[in-house]
């Protein structure tokens, strides 16, 4: 890789740097919990949430390891302050099972810091039992507890290898500790999975007896994945380029050989179209404009852009894209060049509306369903006429019912159904409908009001008025 090259891929996706940080975010944040996705909260907590995510956000798209370190320990510390200002509130949950996320990422001395995660994780059922974010959280902790169940059991494994092992004794060794450097990964310490993964490469190089053996393939298919963990892990291409080349140097016969030379070509050719996109944004900006932003001045687009927004809009859609497919799969950064067209380039409401639908449909994909909610209504706020808007309210509704909102949900599927035949979701969200309004037990509660309630569908004792009077005898 040439000089040039590799400074270009010293990447920066925030082309307008700290733009989305010049003033508070006075916004209202649809949240889930007690209240239902209804409720709209304003304020402090509402501030601080909403700018701990958008830290976050900008962290999932940063330039090096170390700049992405540092913005999720603000992001921590943001969610954190949300939690010391509404102890009780709807925000204080999301905010402690998102902290508990990026504490399994925090990297401490010995590795993340689980234990924290695994306290945030307990805080998070014990205030919302049975609620939807109480089920991802048991969710989590046993991953977490299974994966350090693992790094143990192998680990042990490992160590328990004769100094004169055979060949297939050795076998099973580094198959252990494969075992630890996937738990390691799984559990997002990939500073400890790499250092496994090399550890399995060298001790595979010393025991391969001929070219192309079972630790030969075993050595290859090791450094093949720390590359994978630098550019999909880390998403840093500076120091998963060599990785990868690593593999076709010292392993030509191996198959992750091919892998890895077509894996460089295919990513050098979008991290060169991206750098492309990025000089011709920078090129356009007013800088002047820029520094009357960062004192908190409004700026339109036509300010920060002159005549070239319409072009600019479209390169920050080409970068974005270019994040989000193969082969670099992104969606951190592309998540952060849509929400810079999104904010910055609002006037160009039809490319600007493709970005927020991006967005909600990017954080629907990673099961984040809640932000993915918050994603869509922002798209109807701010682009009540936008062209996915269809699509969108169908997939809010999808979403919904994923986080048990059941209500919610049932007008959401009301409204994607009453758009017409000719949408391709049509089929879906009628028979959605349908099942929601059946009354399979005769007791005058619907199927929607049934879930929302926690009661049984097929027994009319057990209905939502049954269960709010005993919970009056019992209080």
């Amino acid at each position: 890789m040439d000089n040039s090259t590799h400074v270009a891929w010293k990447r920066v996706t925030s082309v307008v740097a700290g733009a989305l940080f010049i003033t508070p975010i006075l916004v209202s944040v649809m949240v889930s919990g007690c209240a239902g996705l209804g409720s709209t909260l304003t304020g402090g907590a509402a501030v601080a949430f909403s700018t701990a995510q958008r830290t976050e956000e900008k962290a999932r798209g940063a330039e090096t390891a170390a700049d992405k370190k540092e913005l999720l320990q603000k992001a921590m510390d943001g969610y954190a302050a949300v939690v010391t200002q509404d102890v009780a509130g709807e925000f204080a949950n999301r905010a402690r099972y998102f902290g508990a996320i990026i504490s399994t990422e925090l990297v401490v001395a010995g590795g993340a810091n689980y234990d924290k995660a695994l306290v945030l994780l307990d805080e998070v059922v014990a205030t919302e039992p049975g609620g939807y974010l109480a089920g991802q959280a048991a969710t989590l902790t046993s991953a977490i507890k299974q994966n350090r169940k693992t790094i143990r059991d192998s680990q042990g494994n490992f160590d328990n290898l004769p100094e004169n092992a055979t060949s297939t004794r050795r076998l099973e060794a580094l198959k252990s500790l494969e075992a630890v450097a996937r738990s390691y990964e799984s559990l997002r310490d990939y500073e400890s999975a790499i250092a496994k993964l090399t550890q399995v490469r060298e001790l595979a190089d010393e025991w391969s007896g001929e070219e192309n053996d079972e630790f030969y393939k075993r050595a290859a298919q090791a450094q093949f994945q720390i590359g994978n963990i630098y550019f999909y892990g880390y998403f840093d291409y500076i120091q998963g380029w060599p990785a990868y080349a690593e593999v076709s140097n010292s392993y030509p016969l191996a198959f992750e050989a091919d892998a890895s030379e077509t894996l460089r070509k295919r990513a050098k050719r979008s991290l060169d179209s991206i750098k492309l996109d990025q000089d011709y944004i920078k090129s356009k900006l007013n800088e002047k404009a820029l520094a009357y932003m960062n004192m908190g001045r409004h700026v339109n687009p036509n300010e920060l852009f002159s005549i070239f927004s319409e072009q600019v809009a479209q390169h920050y859609l080409n970068s974005a894209r270019m994040w989000e497919k193969e082969p670099l799969r992104n969606n951190g950064a592309a998540i952060d060049n849509y929400r810079q067209l999104v904010d910055l380039l609002w006037s160009e409401a039809f490319v600007a509306a493709d970005g927020a639908y991006q967005i909600g449909k990017l954080y629907q994909d990673a099961g984040r369903y809640v932000q993915a909610i918050e994603g869509y209504d922002e798209l109807f706020e701010k682009f009540p006429q936008a062209f996915r808007r269809n699509d969108a309210v169908y997939n809010k509704a999808v979403c919904l019912e994923t986080v048990r909102e059941f209500e919610a949900a049932y007008k959401e599927y009301k409204a994607a159904a009453g758009f017409g035949e000719q949408q391709p979701f049509f089929r879906a969200a009628e028979q959605k409908v349908r099942q929601y309004e059946t009354d399979n037990d005769g007791d005058g509660f619907k199927f929607y009001e049934e879930q929302q309630a926690g009661t049984s569908d097929q027994d009319k004792d057990d209905n939502p008025d049954a269960t709010k009077a005993a919970q009056a005898l019992g209080s």
